[in-house]
């Protein structure tokens, strides 16, 4: 319905100086608003009131017509400032989970460097990966198994640095030591590596240390005598 009303559409209406649609347009809105309803009621029952009253009528309708406008607003507004505030909340409380359980799931990244542990009294494998892209098809605890169990492993122990290159059948060739160490072991590095598990890459290079034996000592256990016992010799 229009913000003010024309008192001469009530009074065209009343004595019958509107067209059929401009009458079924006003009922309309007499129906929506029951203030406008009485005011057609009121006109058709003193046959016509002056200037002054209808001016009267005219502003109090623009008022009720104003203030229903900014009633509805006034609630359409709060209602849209609730569901930005709900949304806005719901996205805090998604962010926050999703940097919870980004920083805080309790478990550790994996790296990228391969340390493998080094037992005691056993051979250790350290991949240098700067020397290469080979790995062990069957994997490093394979390999360092292999290692330990075919190894012939030297009394005093020692460590070499080696880099070798991967045949075409998957085997370590062109293997060469690095720095000054004893030949025996350098040969027992290339003598496994040769008949061990097979690599995949092109190249490679491995830091393995080969551990001290600890010579076992026998122990000298002493025989504890007897305390005298006392024999009753025959007459």
């Amino acid at each position: 319905m229009e913000n003010n009303y024309q008192l001469s559409r009530i009074h065209n209406y009343i004595h019958g100086l509107m067209s059929r649609e401009e009458m079924f347009q006003l009922e309309r809105e007499a129906l929506e608003d029951p203030f406008l309803q009485d005011a057609i009621d009121g006109y058709r029952l003193q046959n016509g009131v002056d200037a002054r009253q209808l001016s009267l009528l005219q502003q109090r309708l623009s008022r009720r017509v104003e203030e229903t406008i900014a009633t509805r607003h006034a609630q359409y507004y709060t209602w849209q400032r609730l569901a930005i505030g709900a949304t806005a909340g719901v996205i805090f409380v998604t962010l926050l989970a999703l940097l919870y359980f980004k920083h805080f799931d309790g478990k550790a990244e994996r790296t990228t460097d391969v340390e493998l542990s080094e037992p005691e009294n056993s051979i250790a494998i350290q991949p240098l990966l700067d020397g290469g892209d080979a790995t062990p098809r069957e994997g490093w605890k394979a390999l360092e198994t292999y290692l330990n169990t075919h190894a012939m492993m030297p009394a005093q122990g020692g460590v070499v640095i080696i880099h070798f290159a991967v045949g075409q059948d998957g085997l370590p060739i062109h293997i060469q030591a690095e720095g000054k160490t004893m030949q025996s072991l350098v040969e027992e590095v290339i003598r496994l590596l040769r008949s061990g598990p097979k690599w995949e890459g092109t190249k490679g290079r491995l830091k393995i240390t080969f551990p001290v034996k600890e010579e076992k000592t026998a122990v000298q256990v002493s025989s504890i005598k007897p305390p005298h016992c006392f024999v009753i010799e025959p007459k």
